[in-house]
């Protein structure tokens, strides 16, 4: 339960200490005494946006801190796997600073607003004045029924289900389309694979056609050349290596005297090594005869095509190579397509095959589920002063395009085939309409109140925070709502911000909102009241003057009193 709020420099709040209690606290106040700066306060440790506009006017920094008391831990629980189950309390703590920079921590541990909300989610629910429009939106209704449901596990397997089937659908269709661009090019790929086979490429075969067609140009200088290189280094007589090998003979024996010619000697000799590699290598070239046979014209008009692809292509030899890899491979695909398509298709008829059976069972999950909230909520509503009231859950199974032969589009989407609309009859005598169209601002309060009590009942969170949610209520249905409210607070605490004097008197603990001017500044002060100023406040909110109000304030503390006893 939440225990404590601590709120320092949030708009009009300057330094706020609200502690709360078990059962109902009620918040009451004047308009515009900052009731709603408190939900604020809890947004930001849910995670909330945390805007400039909400720091105090000059001041450096804003703060908002929530101390929770933790009940009923036991391992496995969803907050068990976020706080020790050995800790009594948690803190989550939000800090603003002038700059706009936000930082949070959860028991003095710096964290993220994604961990504060996830830890928030299980601890409190808060509900705004201006939810309740939500139930306008008829696309709203499916999650608003299951999330009150309990087939929760069934809904899981049949989005996991959609999943797969929605994987398998954009695998065929990514097939089909790819064979159907590839099929248009086919001819166009066949004749690029052709043009680069008939280069005969390799990845740096332009260098070596280059170096080949400069030899066959200059052959005549290059064939006497290396015949003369060969003649110097070792045919004719007094040959560079018929002298350095006598050169080493004699550096040596200048070695036997002295040693000092030792590294002059070894360094002849690794001269006469290195020329004798060279002088093979000149009969190497010299024996060979492959130069001689090539073609020159062939070869440059080779080259020239090989730069043409260059130019074309935009790429260099060795991208070439890959680039006629690449058009192998796709038209070996084009190839096996047919084999890769039949079984995508077999895939997803083993996915519809999975799928359906699942959706009928969800939807006929669905339906017994909204045959039992329909007579709950009709009962509710009825006791709520809405005597003729009947509330229907429709629920309408929509053509699945997806699910048929062929299909072509893709509309299976999260929640499965139904489409779900909450209608009401308001009156005795009256048609059933759409909710949207029929209730006002009051029904759709009592609405829903009675659908949060259905939907925290699964969810089991512990702190319920009300904004108003009696808005648009006559003081007629004061009592009634009071009652329900005491009925919640007997399973979880509940903090209310409330119009209706029945609904403060039913409170096991009443804070009164306020302004007042300090030091020319408007400051909003949070206060719990004691017995005399709880009366003095309802008096206040009955309206009128006299003693009648004070008289009827009494009452309605004495009733709450009553209330508060029994429900205790």
């Amino acid at each position: 339960m939440l225990q404590e709020l601590l709120i320092r420099n949030l708009a009009v709040v300057e330094d706020a200490v609200i502690r709360f209690d078990h059962g109902l606290n009620v918040m009451t106040g004047s308009t515009g005494a900052g009731k709603s700066i408190i939900l604020t306060a809890v947004d930001l440790l849910s995670g909330g946006r945390a805007k400039r506009s909400l720091l105090r006017k000059d001041a450096e920094s804003m703060t908002v801190e929530g101390i929770f008391r933790l009940e009923g831990i036991s391992p496995g629980n969803e907050l068990s796997d976020m706080i020790s189950p050995i800790e009594a309390t948690v803190s989550i703590k939000r800090e603003l600073k002038s700059d706009g920079r936000s930082r949070i921590w959860i028991n003095n541990q710096a964290s993220s607003t994604q961990e504060a909300k996830k830890l928030t989610s299980l601890l409190l629910e808060l509900h705004g004045q201006h939810r309740h429009q939500e139930l306008l939106d008829p696309s709203k209704h499916i999650f608003r029924l299951d999330g009150s449901g309990a087939y929760t596990k069934l809904l899981d397997e049949c989005n996991q289900a959609i999943e797969r089937y929605r994987d398998n659908w954009k695998r065929l269709n990514e097939l089909r389309s790819n064979e159907k661009e590839n099929r248009e090019r086919e001819d166009f790929f066949r004749f690029q694979l052709r043009e680069l086979d008939n280069l005969g490429l390799e990845p740096e075969i332009d260098k070596d056609l280059s170096t080949r067609i400069k030899k066959l140009q200059n052959m005549h200088h290059y064939a006497r050349s290396v015949e003369e290189v060969k003649s110097l280094l070792s045919e004719e007589d007094g040959s560079v290596l018929e002298k350095l090998t006598l050169v080493e003979k004699l550096l040596n024996r200048l070695a036997d005297i002295d040693q000092s010619w030792t590294e002059s000697a070894e360094q002849i000799g690794e001269m006469i090594i290195s020329l004798g590699e060279i002088g093979r290598s000149v009969d190497n070239v010299v024996s060979d005869d492959d130069i001689e046979s090539e073609d020159l014209e062939e070869l440059q008009n080779l080259l020239a095509s090989i730069q043409g692809a260059k130019r074309k292509f935009g790429m260099e030899c060795s991208d070439l190579v890959k680039k006629r890899e690449e058009l192998r491979a796709v038209l070996r695909s084009m190839e096996d397509g047919s084999d890769e398509i039949a079984e995508a298709s077999k895939a997803i008829e083993k996915s519809k095959k999975e799928i359906i059976p699942l959706l009928e069972r969800l939807s006929s999950e669905r339906k017994k589920h909204a045959a039992e909230i329909d007579r709950e909520i009709t009962k509710e509503l009825q006791g709520l002063g809405m005597k003729g009231a009947l509330f229907k859950t429709d629920i309408k199974k929509v053509e699945i395009k997806a699910l048929m032969d062929d299909a072509d589009e893709l509309d299976l989407h999260p929640g499965g085939w139904d489409r779900v609309e909450f209608m009401i009859r308001t009156n005795v005598g009256e048609e059933i309409h759409p909710l949207s169209d029929v209730a006002s601002g009051g029904e759709l309060s009592r609405i829903t109140l009675i659908m949060k009590k259905l939907l925290v009942r699964k969810k089991g969170i512990p702190t319920l925070i009300f904004d108003e949610v009696d808005s648009g209520l006559g003081a007629d249905l004061g009592a009634v709502v009071a009652e329900k409210m005491k009925e919640l607070s007997e399973k979880y605490q509940i903090v209310c911000i409330t119009h209706l004097p029945q609904v403060a008197a039913a409170g096991n603990q009443h804070i009164l909102i306020s302004k007042i001017v300090h030091d020319k500044r408007t400051v909003t002060k949070a206060s719990v009241l004691d017995t005399q100023g709880r009366k003095i406040e309802i008096a206040r909110m009955l309206g009128g003057k006299g003693d009648l109000r004070e008289k009827l304030a009494s009452e309605l503390l004495d009733d709450g009193k009553s209330a508060r006893s029994s429900a205790g």
